[in-house]
């Protein structure tokens, strides 16, 4: 038994440990003979898989807090500070080779303080720590660690360690504390200024460079991996940060090598076996720059980001590929990552038996015992799989070639009903298996994120079972994660909700909220963002204090254990950036302001100011780093140059514009639908009104679509309104516009099935008329 444990505390935790009995495996190697685990540690009193995959481990893991940094000032040693997440491999290993060695516990215990820490409750210490490692390392990466002053402050960082490579620093790390202290103190203090630069640097608001948007997808396109998709080198990360401003800007100006680079990256990592082939889903990275060999986990984040990537290239491009995967993505998520109660989880684990990829994987025997051997010449083929093996002697499922091409080939019509049974059938087979550890844990970030790509989704490919799903997510977040006072709680998970929201978690779930409102009409979910977007202004705004620039920090005002410096960085990672999240949701609120029920007065020009406030502020970050930033610089594109989107508001949504298209023949004809829906007591002018003092309202293709033109254009009836004298024909409250469209190239290119289109229009109520409008569509 461990004997470092206090008697009393001993008996809290074994008690403890028979409360949550059979509601999490215990990761040891350290069991009596009835199965008894023989080590406890504080994490058995966190919730938190993670931490209570380490709960049995023999070293005296504390969790991030109080206690741990008081018991190291008062003890006087060193404290090692590991950060990871459940479902991460390398995580996996470095447990079973260190954590659960008692040589290695011996040491940890008898000279320092450990605390094992949960990146996904804390990502903003997470970063911190992070920006250590990179600094000290020149490389980061999870399981990361650290050694710490008592106050908090690193002096020295890495990540993975074997055993004894692990022992032999932690003797290191002892004899220095002892002989070298002054020195540790020094680094530790030389290492956090650094992070504290880094972290919380403002810079004198400037001017954007000129075209920086543009030149730096310049330096994209020459970074590609024209062969394999996205860009060079190894490991390949999906970078959907770039993916999105990259269709963003394909929208905007029918740029076509941007667009192909897309294709290929899409269609690269959809091939790949970092695509889960049978059940859908991405894992989280390819290892190699074939987009072949993932670590296994799977993370919700790129299941959101990814399904919406893939939802917009299908929206650009018609491409059938992409829808397809667009709807497995989603509909595994439902499937497999949902809550009952709404919600969704947030991972699965690359590991399983022990092994990594077990689950996954399939060799030409297990094939054959779900499919005949005629079934079995149809897949073998089709997923490259082979006698021996592209991953440990087994086999990754990959697309050998374009599933178009595939489809051609094949001897009938039902070449996708055919293969989606067989597919099936495997999935099926396959859920027999042991599964990977899921972590049941909801991040509000998380969902809210895969809230606004379902109902986004939903409007597209009239899914009503997505939208219900992002409802009903949203409506189990509000109530179970936001307080009386919108203040916001970032994790729920059996019945309980730990750790304070971080502006990430506000941004996205407001975000959400928004996307609901704009498909739904429902005025609470408009209602509830504006509540959020208050309170993370209040929470994460820094107007005021002295000597810093308006802007978002990322972290709440309190902390749990030291202070660390809270991070104002706007870039985007493996996830967006929660300051670019923030931006759209101010824009989008400025541009509904005027149907949020406030109180407050003129609430639209705080959303407005705070909008651009925080724009200037970041502009000379994006000018020395533009790549970093596409999230904020696709927000201050729509702010200089408008949006593209379906759905668009006039002054403050007074008007609301939805538009819809819907290909026919082939792609050689389209028709589309505009639904119009004006605020009580305001209206548009007739299409036929040219000799009045008013504007029509007019539809056309826009100057630079030269591929669709509009063939047919119906209005409906308008209503006379004004004296006798002055009748002019006016639209109000809801109405719709249809129109026809005929493609008029000869040769089609990657673009072809997008339609770009202008609405020009005035609003007018009975004292005066707003200046005319025009708004721009590609769909």
């Amino acid at each position: 038994m461990n004997e470092i444990l206090e008697e009393k505390l001993e008996t809290k935790l074994r008690q403890m440990e028979v409360s949550k009995q059979g509601s999490y495996d215990k990761r040891t190697e350290h069991l009596d003979a009835e199965g008894h685990s023989i080590f406890i540690n504080r994490l058995i009193l966190e919730d938190s898989p993670y931490l209570l995959q380490h709960a049995h481990n023999p070293v005296n893991w504390y969790p991030w807090g109080e206690e741990a940094f008081e018991d190291a000032k008062q003890q006087n040693k060193p404290i090692f500070l590991s950060i990871g997440y459940s479902t991460c491999h390398w995580c996996h290993v470095m447990e079973l080779e260190s954590f659960d060695n008692v040589d290695v516990a011996i040491v940890l215990n008898r000279d320092f303080i450990s605390i094992k820490m949960d990146r996904e409750q804390y990502p903003n210490i997470d970063e911190y720590y992070m920006t250590g490692v990179q600094l000290m390392s020149g490389q980061g990466g999870w399981p990361m660690s650290n050694f710490l002053l008592a106050d908090g402050k690193p002096f020295f960082a890495a990540t993975y360690f074997p055993a004894a490579s692990f022992i032999a620093l932690l003797h290191q790390i002892t004899e220095a504390w002892a002989g070298k202290y002054e020195e540790l103190e020094s680094s530790a203090e030389k290492v956090s200024e650094a992070i504290n630069r880094i972290l919380g640097e403002t810079k004198t608001p400037d001017l954007l460079t000129e075209g920086i948007r543009q030149s730096s997808l310049q330096d994209l396109l020459r970074r590609e991996d024209r062969l394999e998709g996205g860009l060079a080198g190894e490991p390949k990360f999906p970078q959907e940060p770039l993916l999105l401003s990259m269709l963003d800007e394909a929208r905007r100006s029918r740029d076509l090598p941007v667009m192909s680079f897309i294709d290929r990256a899409l269609e690269g990592m959809a091939r790949g076996g970092i695509y889960d082939q049978v059940a859908g889903g991405f894992h989280r990275y390819s290892v190699d720059a074939q987009w072949l060999v993932p670590h296994f986990e799977k993370m919700l984040y790129n299941q959101s980001q990814l399904g919406l990537v893939y939802l917009e290239a299908f929206q650009l491009t018609g491409n059938c590929f992409f829808r397809r995967v667009c709807e497995q993505t989603l509909d595994y998520v439902l499937r497999d990552m949902q809550l009952p109660d709404g919600g969704f989880y947030s991972a699965t684990d690359a590991d399983s038996e022990g092994e990594e990829g077990t689950f996954f994987t399939w060799s030409v025997d297990e094939l054959g015992m779900v499919l005949d051997k005629e079934e079995l010449g149809f897949i073998v083929p089709l997923f490259g799989v082979t006698q021996h093996g592209n991953f440990e002697g087994s086999n990754i499922l990959n697309l050998s070639k374009p599933l178009s091409e595939s489809a051609k080939e094949f001897q009938s019509d039902d070449f996708y009903g055919y293969l989606d049974d067989l597919l099936q059938r495997l999935y099926l087979a396959r859920e027999q298996r042991n599964h990977p550890l899921r972590d049941d844990k909801l991040i509000v970030s998380w969902s809210s994120a895969m809230i606004t790509t379902l109902c986004t989704a939903a409007s597209v490919m009239n899914r009503p079972d997505w939208l219900e799903s992002a409802e009903r997510a949203a409506q189990f977040s509000w109530t179970n994660n936001v307080d009386k006072l919108s203040q916001l709680r970032r994790i729920y998970l059996n019945g309980t909700v730990s750790i304070a929201g971080q502006l990430e978690d506000y941004a996205n779930f407001a975000q959400a909220l928004i996307s609901l409102f704009d498909v739904t009409s429902k005025q609470v979910y408009l209602q509830q963002a504006a509540q959020l977007m208050d309170a993370a202004v209040l929470e994460f705004w820094s107007e005021g204090e002295q000597a810093v620039v308006p802007g978002f920090y990322l972290s709440p005002k309190q902390q749990t254990g030291p202070t660390l410096a809270r991070s104002r960085n706007a870039s985007d990672g493996a996830t967006l950036s929660a300051v670019g999240t923030a931006l759209q949701c101010l824009s989008k609120l400025d541009k509904r302001s005027a149907l949020i029920e406030s109180d407050k007065q003129a609430q639209e020009f705080s959303y407005r100011k705070k909008l651009h406030d925080c724009i200037a502020s970041l502009s000379a970050h994006i000018n020395d780093n533009p790549l970093s930033h596409p999230s904020a610089l696709r927000i201050i594109e729509e702010q200089k140059a408008g949006s593209f989107a379906a759905i668009q508001y006039l002054e403050g949504g007074l008007a609301k514009i939805v538009v819809r298209k819907n290909m026919l023949d082939a792609g050689d004809t389209a028709s589309l639908a505009i639904e119009i829906t004006l605020l009580k007591g305001w209206h548009i002018t007739g299409p036929d009104e040219s000799d009045t003092e008013f504007v029509p309202i007019q539809l056309s293709t826009l100057s630079d679509e030269t591929s669709w033109q509009i063939v047919k254009c119906n209005y409906p009836a308008p209503v006379k309104s004004g004296s006798n004298k002055a009748r002019v024909s006016i639209y109000e409250d809801g109405f719709s516009i249809t129109a026809e469209l005929e493609y008029q190239d000869e040769v089609k290119d990657l673009l072809s099935a997008s339609v770009g289109i202008c609405l020009r229009l005035q609003l007018c109520n009975e004292k005066n008329c707003l200046l005319p409008q025009t708004l721009k569509f590609r769909l």
